[in-house]
């Protein structure tokens, strides 16, 4: 029932196995025997495969592989044992012979614990999936994983980050620990991850930024915050200076430190919407040269005075702004129209001094734009207009993301 292309690759995904075929070639290079009944491996399941450089497992019901079973799989790069549900501990030497392993695939498995010396004879590993088990922590089996670039822990049950759970992991790119109850991070937690590009944090439980916690990531590219609980941002990411991508949508921010985003002069796509903004600080925008894109949807703003210099940085920002929502007094209420009203927009003749709640020092301190000219009436109603027509034109498109 198994299919065989020419160049000894061997098919047997969905061919209703229980067990290995027993005349497979010696020298077959890569071996499918996804969704079948495979139930338990041992050490001479492939004793003869030694040329395999793929080997797929996924959707059998494995539930124990035996000591060594791919001692002989010294050639192999890509093993893939996901979506075994019943597969839920892995002895100390399950990966005994993998010396040339690029790619491990474990998610979906029940894996609730990991032995520690697990990973300890995959010295080439660069890709490890263990997304979507039943893991409490961070596993203590990273030790040896000096080649290893990309991890997966999403959606597991892990809530927090040790300062020495992820200390060995150097050369990692991409970290993903989406879909988490993440609640603690100790300082000190990435510190080592000089070279990390993406972190995913979405979707956890997260409720404070220290100024210290992103500490180390030089590289970091972006950064995923979205579906947290977060209520302020100060100065947590202005070590981040190759940052390009941040999302902080999906939380509960109502106050952003006027520095929070100094010298992050390669922002380009901020996502702020689906919070509880009302105002934004005078110099948040002013140090990013780069900035593109910005999302604010969905935030209760109050386009007051407090708001007036926002008006004026949008009519120079050359990118995509979408979903301010404003309620202008003027133009809700009929009854304004016969004079400005305290904190109406058209009352304003300068932007106020805003308080600064930025606590970063002063070496934080970014410089704020020059005072406004006196505005006439005419010509600040004109900008409500426009900004408000522009806001209501982006907001269909801004509820898509």
């Amino acid at each position: 029932m198994c299919k065989c292309a020419p160049e000894e690759v061997i098919h047997c995904n969905r061919a209703g196995l229980r067990a290995l075929p027993g005349e497979i070639a010696a020298s077959t290079v890569s071996l499918n025997l996804s969704n079948n009944y495979l139930r338990i491996l041992t050490t001479n399941t492939f004793r003869n495969l030694t040329f395999l450089h793929s080997l797929w497992l996924d959707g059998n019901n494995l539930t124990f592989l035996s000591p060594g079973t791919f001692h002989a799989l010294s050639k192999l790069r890509e093993l893939d044992l996901s979506r075994n549900s019943r597969l839920t501990y892995l002895h100390a030497n399950t990966f005994r012979g993998l010396l040339n392993l690029i790619s491990l695939d474990l998610s979906h498995c029940n894996i609730f614990e990991i032995h520690p010396l697990l990973f300890s004879h995959l010295p080439s590993l660069e890709r490890l999936n263990l997304a979507s088990n039943n893991m409490r922590y961070v596993p203590q089996a990273f030790s040896n994983l000096s080649s290893l670039t990309r991890l997966s822990l999403e959606s597991n049950h892990i809530e927090a980050i040790g300062r020495d759970s992820l200390k060995d992991l150097e050369s990692l790119y991409d970290l993903n620990l989406r879909k988490n109850r993440i609640w603690i991070i100790q300082n000190g937690a990435f510190t080592r991850l000089l070279r990390l590009g993406v972190l995913n944090l979405g979707h956890n439980f997260i409720a404070d930024l220290p100024n210290q916690l992103f500490n180390g990531l030089i590289q970091l590219k972006t950064m995923h915050l979205e579906a947290n609980r977060i209520t302020d941002v100060d100065c947590t990411f202005r070590l981040l200076l190759n940052l390009r991508n941040l999302y902080l949508n999906n939380n509960q921010i109502s106050s952003i430190s006027d520095s929070a985003f100094s010298y992050l002069n390669k922002l380009h796509f901020l996502h702020l919407s689906k919070n509880n903004l009302s105002s934004l600080p005078l110099r948040l925008f002013v140090e990013l040269p780069k900035l593109k894109h910005v999302f604010l949807s969905h935030n209760p703003w109050k386009c007051d005075c407090k708001m007036l210099w926002f008006l004026r940085w949008t009519a120079m920002f050359r990118g995509a702004l979408e979903g301010l929502d404003c309620a202008f007094p003027s133009h809700h209420n009929t009854t304004a129209l016969g004079g400005p009203q305290p904190g109406d927009p058209m009352d304003c003749t300068a932007p106020p001094e805003l308080e600064s709640k930025d606590t970063c020092g002063a070496a934080g301190i970014s410089m704020a734009p020059g005072p406004l000219a006196p505005t006439s009436k005419v010509f600040l109603l004109a900008a409500i207009c426009h900004t408000w027509y522009s806001a209501r034109r982006w907001d269909s498109s801004a509820a898509l993301l």
